[in-house]
């Protein structure tokens, strides 16, 4: 069998057994969330499920290359001398059981976090940056007990993890550019979860509600229903607008009529009247009609009212209300945008 064949068939039977391990893993997946098992779980042993089909399938290639060295290899370390695998072999039972209980603990704090600290009346930010950093933390612990078990000095991986830290660092720079403006959101808050932003560069205008800020980017979901990820760096170096930030907000329209339809008390006491029917219509700040200009025989007046942020109000039925009110007039809305 020539060497590209060997290749071939070798990656094959990778590819195969990895595909037969994430089939695997979906069955058991989607047959475990109909338990009372957490997540957490859930996918720890969604994960098992591809390891073992996936080593199967590197030890049949591996067998392929060279059949006759493995089973020598077999033969004369593990069944001549089973009782050489058993160190091998528990080390292994060690590393799985310690990861699989790392990783619980890291989620379930990761989690615990994010609830207690909302009794305590901490912003979403800072316990979404508390929680991500024990996660982080509870993992590189995790870690050093792997080594441990293992044997292996510490000095080795912080060697290999400063120089590793060092190469990421030059081929990564903007990602790198992104985590820390991701922390800087976290951390110094100029929105929240939940908040409506603008963020503004150049012609790219991008309207819509935060609903996660991750270390890389910031997920927002548009006001058209779409979803975005918004590179933090991006958010960072841009003005941002909160809409949401103030418990109020301002809505503005422009009315124009002919000038003899136009009475100065009369005109803007209709109006007055008209927006005070509405509930949504905060009563303070006070409704305001202003005139704008009066230009070829028109009058354009500046409708000014306040509405409660979050509070939905249809803009729509007030224009209708003013256009039924003002038949001749041309009214367009400038606030929201």
């Amino acid at each position: 069998m020539g060497f590209a064949i060997q290749i071939a068939i070798g990656s094959a039977t990778i590819i195969a057994a990895l595909g037969l391990g994430l089939l695997l893993r979906r069955l058991l997946v989607r047959r475990l969330h109909k338990t009372v098992l957490d997540n957490w779980i859930i996918q720890t042993l969604g994960a098992l499920v591809i390891i073992i089909p996936t080593l199967l399938g590197v030890i049949g290639a591996l067998a392929i290359f060279n059949a006759s060295f493995i089973i020598t290899t077999l033969t004369e370390n593990v069944f001549k001398n089973p009782q050489a695998a058993i160190p091998v072999s528990w080390s292994l039972i060690e590393t799985v059981l310690i990861l699989v209980l790392g990783n619980g603990v890291a989620r379930t704090v990761r989690a615990m976090m994010v609830r207690s600290l909302g009794t305590s009346r901490v912003d979403i930010n800072m316990r979404t940056f508390f929680a991500r950093v024990l996660y982080i933390i509870i993992l590189s612990i995790t870690g050093f007990f792997i080594l441990s078990v293992w044997n292996v000095p510490i000095g080795i991986p912080v060697a290999v993890l400063s120089a590793f830290t060092v190469t990421i660092t030059v081929a990564f720079q903007d990602i790198l550019k992104n985590l820390v403006a991701g922390f800087y959101i976290l951390v110094e808050r100029p929105f929240y979860i939940g908040d409506q932003i603008n963020i503004t560069s150049g012609m790219i205008t991008y309207v819509g509600k935060v609903e996660d800020i991750q270390l890389r980017a910031t997920r927002l979901r548009l006001t058209s229903g779409e979803e975005v990820s918004v590179p933090n760096l991006f958010i960072f170096s841009n003005a941002v607008i909160n809409n949401t930030h103030f418990g109020e907000r301002r809505s503005l329209l422009l009315l124009t009529m002919p000038q003899e339809d136009f009475d100065r008390d009369e005109t803007s006491s209709k109006i007055l009247m008209l927006l005070k029917e509405y509930h949504e219509v905060m009563t303070k700040p006070d409704p305001a009609v202003m005139v704008n200009s009066y230009e070829e025989g028109k009058v354009s007046l500046q409708i000014r009212f306040w509405v409660a942020t979050g509070q939905i109000i249809d803009i729509s039925t007030v224009v209708y209300e003013l256009h039924n009110l003002f038949p001749n007039a041309d009214i367009s809305v400038k606030e929201p945008i």
